[in-house]
């Protein structure tokens, strides 16, 4: 198992962290304070570049890539100066707004649809989330009805990424409710559908830059050829079928530690106390000795999960859910480091690392919480609790 990067990926790696150091990082600050993403005209430049459609076949406007070229453009952004919130949103367009479109979709949904978000035109979401179901995602209660040649789609999703300023997206609704999870279907909706609007725009503590918020239907109208996959098979197959992609998204936290990382490497060796630099004081040393190891086994376990998507490995449930949860665990410890290791500064929102903190908390909750890939990995190493016995 080879995890070096080829020469072209090197280049590629280099280039989006240039992109992001000159073009992203001097927004993020008031990008963090206004709540808003990224100007549409550096997204722009950023399609220009081909990293709006990585991975998407070129006959689409894509770069024909892969899941390890996708996590090499996410981290580099993070590491080039990129604050989490632009590349989480940026990475929901790039992966679970539209992989259901790539592996699942029509010739027609691919053709509408995937050339405009490549290009940075459209900008789409994931809403599957809803105010009643989060970690139980399979106990959605949104309904969608047939109508002759359309659906009627009724129900309010919560928490989406991108949802105050998405154009389209892939929605999941209720269409048989006597079969549970086998009854949930995908649909393609746009912001122009008749009974689609955009509720509440949520004030979050942290991924300030990613515009999050609630999407209302009301008798939504949806084409029948807007469903995605076929009927049932929206939970099982669509949402299930970009599972390791999700957690994949996850390692822009990389870059940020690695970010986090110089940062600190660099403060250590000038900031003086007691007449010398605090870097001297071994207390400092094993911080950052610790980081970096922490970041290096995290990059294992996430470049592995890539590595297995592109090798047609998957399903490897388990395998993300190590990955992510490992990751989410150093990805704060690496954080709260930096935090302390820049001590007074460190709590000034001026300071990078401030941001960083807030951040970084999403990871334990966003994709599958904490304790939901932990029950991943012990369900595939012991398999599904027995009920208990009847007395």
């Amino acid at each position: 198992m080879d995890f070096s990067l080829t020469q072209e990926q090197q280049d590629f790696s280099r280039m989006v962290e240039n992109f992001a150091k000159n073009e992203i990082a001097p927004l993020t600050l008031e990008m963090d304070e206004k709540q808003e993403w990224l100007p549409r005209s550096v997204y722009k430049k950023m399609a220009g570049l081909g990293l709006c459609g990585v991975y998407y076949p070129e006959e689409y406007g894509g770069l024909g890539l892969g899941a390890t070229d996708t996590l090499v453009a996410m981290e580099a952004a993070c590491r080039g100066g990129a604050c989490a919130g632009s590349v989480i949103s940026w990475g929901t367009n790039l992966t679970i707004g539209s992989l259901g479109i790539v592996k699942f979709g029509t010739e027609e949904q691919k053709s509408r649809y995937l050339p405009g978000i490549a290009s940075g035109d459209l900008i789409t979401c994931f809403a599957l989330t809803e105010p009643g179901a989060g970690s139980d995602a399979s106990g959605i209660r949104m309904r969608a009805e047939k109508k002759g040649d359309h659906y009627v789609l009724n129900g309010t999703k919560l928490f989406i990424t991108n949802g105050p300023i998405c154009d389209m997206g892939i929605v999941f609704a209720v269409t048989d409710p006597s079969r549970g999870a086998l009854g949930i279907s995908a649909f393609i909706f746009e912001k122009g559908f008749p009974g689609f609007s955009r509720g509440n725009k949520l004030n979050k503590m942290g991924m300030r830059s990613s515009p999050t918020g609630e999407l209302v239907f009301e008798d939504c109208i949806v084409p029948a050829e807007n469903l995605l996959a076929k009927e049932g098979e929206g939970f099982t197959k669509v949402a299930h079928g970009t599972l390791e992609w999700e957690r994949c998204v996850f390692g822009y936290y990389l870059g940020l530690m690695e970010y986090n990382l110089n940062l600190c490497i660099d403060y250590v060796k000038t900031r003086e106390q007691f007449g010398q630099p605090i870097g001297n004081f071994q207390a400092m040393r094993h911080r950052i000795a610790e980081m970096r190891t922490e970041l290096d086994a995290a990059r294992f376990l996430m470049y592995r999960i890539a590595w297995m998507i592109d090798n047609r490995m998957t399903p490897a449930p388990v395998e993300a859910s190590i990955g992510k949860s490992f990751l989410g665990t150093v990805a704060k410890k690496n954080a709260e480091y930096a935090v302390h290791i820049f001590g007074g500064y460190g709590y000034c929102k001026e300071y990078i690392v401030e941001r960083s903190y807030r951040d970084v908390k999403l990871i334990d909750i966003g994709g599958g919480t904490l304790e939901i890939q932990r029950d991943i990995i012990a369900q595939g190493l012991l398999g599904r609790p027995a009920k208990p016995k009847k007395s």
